[in-house]
């Protein structure tokens, strides 16, 4: 037991330190994994941070672009007034202009011009012409502001994403040396664990060896008294010689019977019985011999009994036969009178060969069987008989 829970313990203490090891390799390549996509992020951050100017830049450069008869030729003010009763008051209120069924369904397609919350509004007198103009000079803002717009970040900007990139690598090295030092106390709580196990399996050992030893005293000390009776048997059997061990039965068996005193007037007072005395036996222990278990006697064989011959099997074999070969042949008869004709010469063989087998296994076994019934007998006759109508009737 001792061998096996050190066998155990170990196995558990390799078993941690596989666990261990593989935590910390998964947490490594995954911190490893997010370094070297930190370089890629940097970049996507510059980008982005890029875009995201621009789009600032050129946001506010439409809003600054306010519709004018000077920009816009071909509009009067009225319709640039009506423009900005609808909300297109700057380049940066629509996005374009698409063709689409009149208001109130009737008059046919007319000009929708797309707002940049998403939906569309109608201005009477817009018609392709002038919203072609709107477009055209609203693309010419965008292209204006483009150009204007920062091609790179600021300084500022790029230091912050460099400074946010520096903070995540820090993290990702402080999770990844967190990994080791997780994985090296699990190793020393395992290591741990294993030398109290084996301490206490050594400190039961001594405990075992204890008990050993005290149990060897205690046995010593009984070997001794043991040595010391012997000692003492020996001496007694000198002395006083071996005891019988007999039974009463069998000590009573020995006695001879003692004689009958004769009664005389003189001594009224009767002598003991003298017996002849007991045979000495070598001094040792009698250990009498088990009964041999006696076979049990196989029984006698009646007289004028025997075993039932093979002149049984005639008929046995008769109807078997005429199964096989389908005899006797029926003409005309239909087929259930062929099947009951075999179904019968079949449980006609199968009675008598039970019965015959079963007597015969009776003789073998126990050496005594008694006669075949009579109903073998006649069940023969009396289907041969059924037998040899039906096939009279048929043939």
């Amino acid at each position: 037991m001792a061998s096996v829970s050190r066998d155990k313990a170990n196995r558990t203490y390799q078993a941690a330190l596989a666990t261990a090891d593989r935590d910390k390799q998964q947490k490594q390549q995954t911190v490893a994994h997010q370094l070297r996509a930190l370089d890629s992020d940097q970049q996507n951050s510059e980008a982005k941070e890029l875009r995201l100017l621009r789009e600032q830049f050129i946001d506010k450069a439409l809003r600054r672009a306010h519709l004018s008869v000077k920009e816009l030729n071909g509009l009067g003010t009225g319709l640039i007034n009506d423009l900005a009763s609808r909300g297109v008051r700057t380049a940066a209120d629509f996005t374009g202009v698409s063709r689409g069924a009149a208001p109130n369904g009737k008059g046919g397609e007319v000009m929708w011009i797309l707002m940049a919350s998403g939906h569309r509004v109608h201005v009477n007198g817009i018609g392709e012409h002038r919203a072609k103009v709107l477009v055209e000079w609203r693309r010419s803002c965008v292209r204006r502001a483009e150009d204007r717009a920062p091609k790179r970040i600021t300084l500022a900007d790029r230091q912050r994403i460099e400074e946010a990139a520096k903070r995540r690598r820090a993290e990702l090295e402080t999770r990844k040396a967190t990994a080791e030092s997780v994985a090296n106390e699990a190793r020393a709580e395992a290591k741990g664990a294993l030398d109290a196990a084996l301490a206490r399996l050594a400190e039961e050992d001594r405990g075992a060896e204890r008990a050993a030893a005290a149990k060897r005293a205690q046995y010593d000390v009984i070997a001794k008294e043991l040595a010391r009776l012997e000692e003492q048997l020996e001496a007694s059997y000198a002395t006083h010689g071996a005891p019988l061990f007999r039974s009463r039965s069998e000590n009573r068996g020995v006695r001879p019977t003692p004689p009958t005193p004769a009664r005389t007037n003189k001594s009224p007072v009767q002598k003991p019985p003298r017996y002849a005395p007991r045979p000495q036996v070598p001094v040792g222990l009698f250990t009498p011999k088990p009964a041999s278990a006696a076979k049990p006697e196989a029984s006698p064989v009646r007289a004028g009994t025997k075993r039932p011959g093979l002149r049984w099997l005639i008929p046995v074999g008769f109807y078997l036969l005429s199964v096989l070969t389908g005899t006797p042949v029926l003409i005309g008869a239909p087929p259930w009178v062929s099947a009951l004709l075999g179904l019968g010469h079949v449980a006609v063989s199968a009675y008598i060969y039970g019965h015959w087998i079963r007597r015969r296994r009776q003789w073998k076994n126990e050496g005594t069987t008694t006669r075949m019934p009579k109903s073998a007998l006649n069940v023969i006759w009396a289907w041969l008989i059924v037998a040899a109508l039906t096939s009279t009737s048929y043939t």
